[in-house]
Parts: C-alpha cells; sequence; structure tokens
C-alpha cells in the first residue's frame, strides 16, 4: 500500500471518528432508551424467550467444546436451536406482528452463519435471541405510541402529539 493511500485511509478514519458521539450524556440516554423497552415486557408470554435463549446458550456452549463442530452433529444441534427460536417466535405471536421479515430474516441468516465451520465459535444463536426479542419489545413500543396517539386524536389533541419517554430531561 502506498504512503498516498495510507493518509487518505487515516483522513477517512479522522472524519469517520468526528461524527462518533463522544457524550457520555449522549451514550447514557441511548442505553436508557433501549432499557426502557423493558416497560413492555410481557411476563406471561415472554418468559419463553428464556427457553429460546437457554436453547441457543447450550448450543453455542456446546460448539465451543467441540461437539458442536463435528459436521453432522453440529448442523443438527443448530437446527434444533434455531427451530426452538421460530417456535417461541410463533407461539408468542411475534411471528405475525410487524417487521415479521426482519425477524425471520435474523434467524435464516444466524443458522446460516453457525453452520459454517470457523464461525460456529462465535455465540451468534444467543446473539439472534437478544435481537428477536429486542425487535418484539420495539415492535410492542410502536404498537403503543401508535394506540396512544390514536387516542389523543380521538379526544380532539393536537395531531402533531408524540409521547415523550419517561427518561427525557
Amino acid at each position: 500500500m502506498s504512503i498516498e493511500q495510507n493518509i487518505e485511509r487515516a483522513n477517512k478514519l479522522k472524519e469517520l471518528r468526528k461524527g462518533m458521539e463522544k457524550s457520555p450524556l449522549k451514550k447514557a440516554k441511548f442505553v436508557a432508551g433501549k432499557l426502557a423497552l423493558m416497560k413492555y415486557f410481557n411476563p406471561y408470554m415472554d418468559w419463553l424467550y428464556g427457553i429460546a435463549l437457554s436453547a441457543a446458550l447450550l448450543k453455542d456452549i456446546v460448539d465451543l467444546v467441540g461437539i458442536g463442530s463435528l459436521p453432522a452433529i453440529g448442523t443438527v444441534i443448530t437446527l434444533m436451536a434455531s427451530i426452538t427460536i421460530f417456535a417461541v417466535m410463533f407461539i408468542t405471536g411475534n411471528f405475525f406482528k410487524k417487521r415479521w421479515a426482519k425477524k425471520v430474516g435474523v434467524v435464516f441468516m444466524g443458522t446460516a452463519v453457525e453452520i459454517i465451520f470457523g464461525l460456529n465459535f462465535l455465540p451468534v444463536e444467543t446473539a439472534i435471541v437478544i435481537i428477536v426479542f429486542y425487535l418484539a419489545l420495539d415492535d410492542r413500543r410502536k404498537e403503543a405510541e401508535a394506540a396512544e396517539k390514536k387516542k389523543a386524536q380521538a379526544t380532539g389533541q393536537s395531531a402533531n402529539y408524540s409521547p415523550q419517554p419517561e427518561f427525557a430531561a
């Protein structure tokens, strides 16, 4: 690589770093916003995600130990964990909500990555469950906000009504 290319790459990196958030307050608000999604946790149905998370963790541990790296056994274990995730999405009704294609795509892509030897050592299956659960909570948040907005419009409030998160300063 030539010196000019290195200088160009360094300049691009500096530009990217300028756009990154450096304020701890903004980072804290971002994290608080994500944690505020737990307000939409439904204990009667969402405990099933614990089963999916347990299956994913068990599968990732089996991969790490080496048993999951055996060609036939590893593939079967990966498929069983993915089927468990699909079953939980189906039972909780998350499979039929908005952005279902994104959730199914996450599971399919994660399963495809897990089948590839060498990448199966990464905890991809666990990340899949976390992402799908996050998307489910985010869908509930959006549904609640839409219901609040519709209720506000029905009672004659402003059409520009936007509920503010509880953590906003």
